[in-house]
């Protein structure tokens, strides 16, 4: 017996991305065609690489104390 394939529900900053080099936050899936590189969808922009100028959102929020 197969484990049923469950979707996976979307939390609001998981699957978002800031750009370090423009600022610009966005979802996950338009800064990538294959899912293994990923860059700013942003035209004038040239921010690419996960951990390199692209961070998921969580990263950069401010961190609560």
């Amino acid at each position: 017996m197969q484990p049923e394939l469950a979707s996976r529900e979307r939390a609001t900053d998981i699957d978002r991305l800031f750009c370090r080099e423009c600022g610009e936050r966005f979802e996950a899936d338009t800064a990538t065609d294959d899912g293994w590189r990923y860059r700013c969808p942003n035209e004038d922009c040239d921010g690419s690489g996960i951990r390199e100028d692209l961070y998921p959102v969580e990263d950069v929020l401010p961190s609560h104390r």
